[in-house]
């Protein structure tokens, strides 16, 4: 973990029972209806996670703001030591309700005995993507959102662990992208990637489009033209490489059911389509193209649909696969591709000016550091405080020490 994101931590435990307190007397720490356990058993409670840069408008909410996520919080919670964090997100059509709802996700027991906080955030129908809007950009922004305010706010709120093993992203369908690619945008933080039944392969006929529609937007508002720059670098199948030192869990189901049976017809031959048709073979293209790029990744195919009833069984495999296995906290050497106009890469947070206009190459091996892919200039600040500012393409001497 780089040291901006360790200041992160220390800073939270000085503030985290002025947080508590003020969180009680807002209403913002009161547990969601009917869904805490006994005490000392593990506590699910409902929390508010502000977009304090208006990352997300309220038009893109499905209840009045502030964005709010459930918090499942581990057997015997005790605030004064540290814990593992899981970020567990919904698919399409969901909010940050479905995982904690007994019907659906029922988290309270599908991760029962998980040592860990589990925080199941709001991620509306954004794709968990900052929205192309015809080249504008701008909100929504749902990745934007998800790495500035939710996993900071979560480290001033809860006492995290602070090693990159014990931080895990995983999700279901949408989610299973927003895992993938948000797992890669941030990769010094998340340790492990659990995609279940996952939209990895965005690029597929005229997805794009279908994704815009059915989210409340126009044609390519969400990542552009189909064959685009910006639809590349959000597509985790054409930036799998950015899992390249992270620990990655794969499951979809092939459209039949088993055993575990379906909750109803809709979920038998509507998820069962979808499954066979969409996600399994996504996933399928996903796990080859990490496995070109020398990711460890671990792939599970199974029976099942798209439900449910087979969403809580992947969740359960991917805790029994691990989630919090040894990874490295800090290689030498990485290479990243992006299209963000602002990001962090391990130690390093970068800037551009104006947002790229081409996917974006990070490549780095040891103190040096060449960034390559469009016309633009990068702004680049190390953990020990040294800014170094170039046109693209550029190579950099990242400084060792510290700058006054």
């Amino acid at each position: 973990m780089s040291e901006p994101d360790r200041s992160i931590i220390r800073r939270r435990r000085g503030r985290r029972a002025l947080l508590t307190a003020c969180a009680v007397a807002a209403g913002l720490g009161a547990s969601a209806a009917g869904l805490t356990t006994a005490a000392g058993a593990s506590t699910l409670e409902t929390i508010e996670l502000p977009d304090r840069a208006g990352e997300v408008p309220q038009q893109w909410l499905p209840y009045p703001g502030p964005p709010r996520a459930n918090v499942l919080l581990p057997d015997g919670y005790d605030p004064s030591h540290t814990y593992p964090l899981v970020v567990l997100l919904h698919g399409f059509g969901d909010d940050y309700r479905g995982w904690a709802a007994p019907a659906q996700g029922d988290i309270v027991h599908t991760a029962a005995g998980l040592n860990a906080i589990v925080v199941m955030p709001e991620g509306g129908r954004g794709w968990y993507a900052d929205w192309w809007n015809g080249g504008n950009r701008g909100a929504p922004s749902w990745e934007s959102y998800l790495l500035d305010q939710v996993v900071p706010q979560i480290l001033e709120r809860y006492p995290v662990r602070p090693e990159r093993r014990y931080h895990a992203i995983v999700g279901v369908s949408m989610g299973g992208l927003g895992a993938a690619y948000l797992g890669g945008r941030l990769p010094g933080f998340f340790g492990s990637v659990g995609v279940f039944s996952g939209f990895v392969d965005t690029q597929r006929l005229v997805l794009p489009d279908l994704m815009a529609l059915v989210s409340g937007g126009w044609l390519g508002d969400v990542e552009g033209p189909a064959d685009g720059f910006y639809a590349t670098g959000h597509n985790p199948s054409r930036v799998a490489g950015n899992l390249a030192h992270s620990r990655v869990f794969l499951t979809a189901g092939d459209g039949t059911a088993d055993s575990r049976g379906f909750a109803d017809l809709a979920e038998l031959l509507v998820g069962g389509v979808e499954e066979a048709a969409l996600l399994r073979p996504m996933t399928d293209t996903y796990a080859a193209a990490l496995s070109a790029a020398g990711v460890p990744a671990t792939y599970e195919p199974t029976h099942g649909l798209h439900g449910w009833t087979y969403f809580r069984d992947q969740l359960r495999r991917a805790i029994a696969w691990g989630l919090f296995a040894p990874v490295g906290d800090q290689p030498t050497s990485w290479a990243s591709d992006t299209v963000a106009t602002r990001g962090r890469l391990w130690d390093l947070a970068y800037q551009f000016a104006p947002a790229p206009n081409g996917v974006v190459r990070f490549q780095r091996d040891g103190a040096r550091l060449q960034v390559t892919g469009a016309t633009t200039s990068v702004t680049i600040t190390t953990a020990g405080g040294c800014v170094q500012q170039a046109a693209l393409p550029a190579d950099l001497t990242i400084p060792t020490a510290p700058c006054p």
